[in-house]
């Protein structure tokens, strides 16, 4: 049902199948430590994601303004900063694989807050505009 909300959101389709095979290899490893030739399988998958998060706030005010949506959307940004956020934590920097990743990820992450603080403010301005 959420999917079928976003029609016009091709660039959050294209986020989430590029988040998407981080997020199963973090779950499949619960915690373990990171293969170089696995993150390095990963790469282009965090590649993309930096990609499209970083043109994300460019998007955001031609949305067709949808209050279930974005708040979806935000909590989806917010579970996902979370599992990246604990996944950097089992990086070793010294490791080329690893520190790039990691260097990725935290372009990463901040463009999730800001993603998310645009479509919060969004929101905000929607209720309060309502009232």
């Amino acid at each position: 049902m959420f999917e079928s909300a976003i029609v016009d959101m091709p660039q959050y389709d294209v986020y989430q199948s590029s988040l998407s095979p981080i997020v199963t290899y973090v779950k499949a490893h619960n915690n373990n430590i990171f293969s170089e030739s696995d993150l390095e399988k990963l790469l282009p998958y965090a590649r993309q994601t930096d990609f499209i998060l970083s043109t994300f706030h460019e998007i955001i005010d031609d949305l067709n303004y949808d209050k279930d949506k974005f708040e979806q959307i935000i909590y989806t940004f917010d579970d996902d900063y979370d599992m990246l956020k604990d996944f950097t934590t089992h990086l070793n920097p010294v490791i080329k694989s690893h520190n790039e990743l990691l260097k990725m990820s935290e372009k990463i992450l901040a463009n999730l807050i800001k993603a998310q603080n645009e479509l919060g403010i969004i929101v905000s301005q929607h209720e309060h505009t309502r009232v």
